[in-house]
């Protein structure tokens, strides 16, 4: 029988998700169910209301859409031509699994419906003829959807034709176990323990999307399964054959698995069966010994015959070798050793490195994600994204006797446990209650719930803390229900926990208005208390090392688990801690990466956040805090690269790196990357790459009209200055107008020296110094034939080349070799300032070519560190159109000793960008500009 409400739930869902999102407003909800509340009155009555109530609940979360940044060349567009022709089967049971099963909600699925077409989109037609490749980069927040992105990727790329899917899961069987058991329920439909193949609802082994009566896809076979990884001998007895049968390959990261599947995948080459057989390779937990992180012989490069890749890159590469027709994807939530692959690599024997040189996908994470931002907050006041640090984070001070930082292999933990561990393992038994009675109270059952330990990378250490942990629950579960001084001590510590921290937090949570349903219903102490005996006696029998030789295996497909996991690697490489409520973490890597993937505390929440707990040092915390601020900062940097079409090859992405000794990486990832410092203090940041699209040509010309308004009424140079310009030239401007200028300056991020952003940072924090308080903005006139009226002056605009040596289009970055004339960074100098300079440049020179002007550093070191000089440059870039303008300007910053610093790690291309540009300053003069 129809239920009338539940249709027209359907209806409204469908209209909305139909709907573009900036009108799915209150009002649009509640037009929506009214209209289909009616038409599902044929069924039955529905209450409006109520329908409208359970719509605002379902489309609460908001996902923003993800930042690509992407590479046409050598891509043929196909996906959207052929979208509509698929039949995408696997792709509808895994979104109706989702949304009937999973519990997400439509929006959710809408965003990964978008974000899974986008890599489609850059994905090559399966069958398209020839050889191609694909080299792409998926990279989002810890725990916030990336294996739902590839699963689904998987799905669609199988319903248009992808024969073979190999996924590379992680360097250790757990999290290949969990990727197996994922891929089975989610994509494959059946149990791969129980059967190899699909029994359509009929069999045993049908389970997930299996079970959900849709019409069967194309079979896929599995030749590994969730209680074996690959093996040779087995897949030479399995009658596949990859020329008629689809297939799955879920293998750890090793060398040995690797080499062995090579050698099955050869037997297929003798009649270049593989030549015509598109590859699906996806890569999680990329950054995690996929890089080649060996240096390169002496003096020579990636590419050279002589070096040998680690051998996990190798074998990837290997395998990626064999196929004529192959996309690699590359899943990760730390991009940081990825960006930095170089990206010319060509091996004789290997071919290019795993750079993503076809597309760079950023997924951002959805509203009701718990992620590092919304966990510890920025403590910057001024920024307009202050977010108030949850108080769910409680200080550790007392480790060091019991797990002293830098302890050694062997290390045996002191006791007692340091009180820090006794009440984090109190406030998981507390979260654990909490959780069951409130899934009581809802009528259904609590869900796993886990607790993370993690202080220790040494397996042997960590099964000394399992002991000590072990022993400490089973005392408090054989204590609790005693009447004597023990059993009032543990009733009394948590009793007091309760009341000083359980309550007041969720009074506060409750209270804010941006934790959606984050927070769950409050619980008083006796119903918390009420079932403690039961969570002591689950916990006490679980508590498990996590590692590289614990036979123990978080088990989450069957009864809700309570768990207390110990563990080191294992439990910071994408491995999911379902239901995670309290972490105790002591680790301090000093690695962006490897900081970011231990933070298994990331993640949804819903219902539950008021009873999470982190336990953790002010020095991890403060780490954590410039790390999301770094990530921001990467975020930012590839969107910014996104609006200007610009290409993972084109543009050198930079990672914020400085506070204490925090890395953005590990060291032996740095190989192919240098850190950069970036202070400006005498230095010339200048736009030699210029953008001219219509709305970027636009915007500048308006700020730079707005600029010149700004300082009309500022001094003209007075006289005995240089004057250089032949334009418009103003003195005594203050700072506002130039950084108002360069904050809407639309400008390109191949302009590694010449970042907007930077430029105003470093001069904010020199004015708070007192210095670059006073400015000179020039507009420089050069030779070319076309003039402009500058503030009723005509100023004739200057000639740049373009260095591709190829006519102007309008809408491509307009690239020179040099922009500014040195004698321009001469404005506003005095004579004498002038002649020291010469004086020395030609000291400088040391008998070289004869000096006939001072060099542009010596300028800046004679300008007053309290004097900036902002050159504005209209080029005509050659067109024959005085319609067509490329704005550009340079900034001649003074010698400070008083210079803020900036520190980046940047990857080879943007050192190739750096160098062109610090080479450019040394090229002299422009051939217009030559006397």
């Amino acid at each position: 029988m129809i239920d009338a409400f539940d249709m027209a739930l359907g209806i409204s869902e469908n209209a909305l998700l139909n709907t573009p999102r900036t009108e799915r407003t209150a009002d649009k909800l509640r037009q929506v169910a009214t209209f289909a509340a009616e038409v599902a009155s044929a069924v039955g009555f529905v209450n409006v209301d109520e329908l409208a109530t359970r719509l605002e609940e379902r489309f609460d979360v908001w996902v923003p859409r993800p930042v690509a940044v992407l590479n046409s060349d050598q891509h043929e567009p196909w996906y959207a031509a052929r979208r509509d022709k698929i039949a995408f089967d696997y792709w509808e049971r895994y979104r109706k699994w989702l949304t009937t099963r999973a519990g997400w909600k439509p929006q959710p699925v809408e965003a990964l419906h978008e974000a899974t077409d986008l890599v489609m989109d850059r994905l090559e037609d399966p069958g398209r003829p020839g050889s191609w490749s694909t080299y792409g980069l998926v990279y989002g927040q810890v725990q916030s959807g990336k294996t739902a992105n590839y699963t689904g990727v998987i799905c669609k790329a199988v319903d248009a034709g992808y024969h073979l899917v190999i996924v590379l899961a992680g360097r250790n069987e757990s999290l290949r176990n969990q990727t197996q058991a994922r891929l089975d329920l989610e994509f494959l439909g059946f149990n791969t323990r129980v059967t190899r193949h699909r029994a359509d609802g009929a069999g045993l082994g049908d389970i997930g999307v299996g079970l959900l009566g849709l019409h069967p896809p194309v079979q896929v076979f599995p030749l590994t399964t969730t209680e074996s990884d690959f093996k040779r001998n087995v897949a030479l007895t399995t009658a596949v054959d990859l020329r008629k049968n689809r297939v799955l390959i879920v293998v750890k990261k090793y060398k040995s698995i690797l080499e062995n599947l090579a050698a099955w995948l050869e037997n297929f080459t003798k009649d270049q069966a593989l030549a015509e057989l598109p590859l699906l390779l996806v890569d999680d937990e990329a950054d995690d010994a996929s890089i080649d992180t060996r240096k390169a012989p002496n003096n020579k490069t990636h590419s050279d015959p002589e070096h040998d890749p680690t051998a996990i890159n190798k074998a990837i590469r290997q395998l990626l070798k064999m196929f004529d027709r192959k996309a690699y994807v590359a899943y990760t939530a730390t991009p940081f050793g990825n960006i930095f692959i170089p990206h010319t690599t060509d091996h004789p024997e290997l071919g290019p490195d795993l750079f993503p040189n076809s597309f760079v996908l950023a997924l951002k994470p959805p509203s009701n994600y718990c992620g590092p931002e919304r966990v510890f907050g920025f403590e910057d006041p001024t920024s307009d994204e202050v977010r108030q640090p949850l108080p769910i984070i409680k200080q550790i001070k007392d480790h060091s006797v019991w797990m002293p930082d830098g302890h050694k292999n062997g290390h045996r933990p002191a006791t007692p446990m340091p009180s820090s561990l006794v009440e984090a393992i109190d406030a998981f038994v507390l979260a654990t209650a909490v959780r069951k009675v409130r899934a009581a109270r809802a009528g259904g059952r609590a869900g796993h719930n886990s607790m993370l330990i993690h202080v220790t990378r040494f397996t042997e250490t960590q099964s000394a803390v399992v002991s000590q942990v072990r022993q400490h629950l089973a005392t408090m579960r054989d204590t609790w229900g005693e009447r004597g001084s023990l059993g009032n001590s543990v009733r009394k510590r948590l009793s007091t926990l309760w009341r000083r921290d359980f309550v007041p937090v969720h009074r506060e949570l409750a209270a804010r208005d941006d934790l959606g349903d984050a927070v769950g219903d409050p619980v008083v102490m006796s119903e918390a208390l009420g079932v403690i005996p039961e969570v002591l006696a689950e916990v006490a029998e679980n508590v498990r090392a996590i590692n590289g030789t614990a036979q123990d295996v978080l088990d989450y497909r069957s009864a809700p688990l309570t768990v207390v996991a110990v563990g080191g690697d294992k439990l910071s490489r994408g491995l999911t801690l379902e239901g995670l409520t309290v972490s105790y973490y002591l680790r301090a890597s000093r690695a962006y990466d490897t900081l970011l993937q231990m933070g298994r505390w990331f993640g949804f929440r819903s219902g539950y956040l008021d009873v999470t707990r982190l336990y953790t040092t002010k020095e991890l915390t403060d780490y954590y805090v410039h790390i999301a601020r770094a990530n921001r900062e990467l975020m930012d940097v590839v969107t910014t690269v996104a609006e200007n079409n610009a290409t993972p090859r084109d543009v050198g992405l930079k990672i914020e790196d400085g506070i204490g000794q925090l890395q953005v990486t590990a060291a032996v990832k740095r190989r192919a990357a240098t850190t950069l410092t970036f202070t400006f203090s005498g230095e010339r940041p200048e736009t030699l790459v210029m953008l001219t699209d219509t709305a970027s040509s636009k915007t500048n010309r308006e700020l730079l009209d707005n600029l010149v308004e700004a300082v009309a009424g500022c001094d003209q140079l007075p006289d005995g200055t240089v004057n250089s310009a032949n334009g418009y030239v103003r003195t005594n401007v203050p700072p506002e107008p130039v950084k108002a200028f360069l904050a809407g300056f639309r400008a390109s991020p191949r302009n590694v020296q010449a970042a907007p952003r930077f430029l105003i940072e470093y001069i904010d924090a020199q004015q708070a110094k007192g210095e670059l308080v006073n400015w000179t903005v020039a507009l420089v006139a050069g030779k070319a034939p076309t003039t402009d009226v500058v503030d009723g002056s005509t100023v004739r605009r200057v000639t740049r080349r373009n260095t591709s040596s190829t006519p102007y289009v309008s809408g491509q970055d307009y690239e020179v070799g040099v922009l500014v004339n040195p004698a321009d960074e001469a404005i506003g100098l005095t004579a004498d300032q002038f002649e020291r300079a010469v004086a020395r440049t030609r000291a400088e020179a040391d008998g070289g070519k004869a000096v006939k002007r001072p060099s542009g550093r010596a300028l800046r070191r004679e300008r007053s560190p309290r004097d900036g000089l902002m050159v504005l440059y209209r080029v005509d870039p050659g067109s024959g159109r005085p319609d067509e303008l490329v704005i550009g300007f340079a900034i001649s910053f003074p010698q400070t000793d008083n210079a803020k610093k900036l520190r980046y790690k940047a990857n080879s291309v943007f050192i190739e960008n750096l160098a062109k540009s610090l080479r450019a300053q040394e090229l002299g003069l422009p051939e217009d500009d030559t006397e």
